[in-house]
């Protein structure tokens, strides 16, 4: 009975020792002042020449070649080996409908393995 107590009550010193520590965030009202990290941080869109630069080749015929190439140094590691092929299956498999995803939202690279 008493280690149970002591264990009640070590627990509930935990939680509120961690409810003062760590106090959850509320957002303010509209109408209040507040501070935010972000307050006058100008943004605008990337273009999509800009988003293609730092996405990378985003082709999914190109992405399950490049997972073929990389399957094929990982011969010490054959589970990794299997799954990166399954993979690069999945997306040879169904290159057609993740480059109309691509495609939709403007980021879509030419084929440079087709």
């Amino acid at each position: 009975m008493k280690l149970t107590k002591a264990i009640v009550s070590t627990a509930a010193a935990t939680m509120l020792s961690g409810a003062l520590l760590f106090p959850s965030a509320v957002a303010a009202a509209p109408d209040q002042s507040g501070f935010s990290a972000l307050e006058g941080i100008q943004a605008q869109a990337l273009s999509t020449e800009e988003m293609q630069a730092i996405s990378g080749e985003l082709n999914a015929f190109d992405i399950a070649s490049a997972l073929v190439a990389a399957a094929a140094k990982l011969d010490r590691f054959p589970r990794l080996q299997a799954a990166t092929l399954k993979l690069a299956d999945y997306y040879q498999t169904n290159a057609t409908t993740i480059n109309a995803a691509f495609d939709k939202l403007g980021i879509l690279t030419p084929c440079k393995t087709c």
